[in-house]
């Protein structure tokens, strides 16, 4: 099973989408990007998690998950997204899962990389997703194949056929 682990707060500061919503209403810009990523589930990863910092909020780590394949995590007081995700990458590949993490934290690409998953930078994600969506505007907007039988059938078939029809 794929698997796309995303450092929450990495990708809404890198991609310029988000540049208003950071400063309006960070609650607001992490529903959009979850509901971004739940468009690819089924297209290129069966599982999203996308893992916030709340180390700096007190209580266990809050996991929920919205019903369309992606799992929103809020980590648990006194541990940071990076710690969350380089334990889970572990536990992951253990269970041989591919994994592949989405943040553009330099160091945070090295040890998820050394762990045995692949990394994503912010750029890339976006870059990949619309590549995807540019995949299926373009199979929805390709007019269906013309099949009709008339424009298969050899002429001496079709003269029998006509001559049957009209008997």
């Amino acid at each position: 099973m794929s698997l796309l682990l995303v450092d929450g707060y990495n990708i809404i500061n890198c991609w310029p989408e988000f540049s208003d919503l950071r400063s309006e209403n960070m609650d607001i810009a992490r529903i959009e990007l979850a509901e971004m990523l739940e468009e690819f589930v089924p297209l290129i990863w069966q599982k999203i998690i996308i893992v916030y910092d709340a180390y700096q909020i007190k209580g266990k780590a809050v996991s929920f998950d919205t019903g369309k394949g992606v799992e929103v995590v809020y980590t648990a007081e006194g541990k940071t997204a990076d710690a969350f995700i380089e334990r889970l990458v572990v536990n992951l590949i253990e269970n041989g899962e591919e994994v592949e993490v989405a943040s553009s934290d330099n160091l945070e690409q090295h040890i998820v990389l050394w762990k045995g998953a692949r990394r994503v930078t912010a750029r890339e994600l976006r870059e990949r997703l619309d590549e995807c969506r540019a995949a299926l505007r373009k199979s929805y907007l390709r007019p269906p194949p013309k099949s009709v039988l008339d424009e298969r059938l050899p002429d001496k078939v079709k003269t029998i056929l006509e001559k049957w029809r009209r008997l």
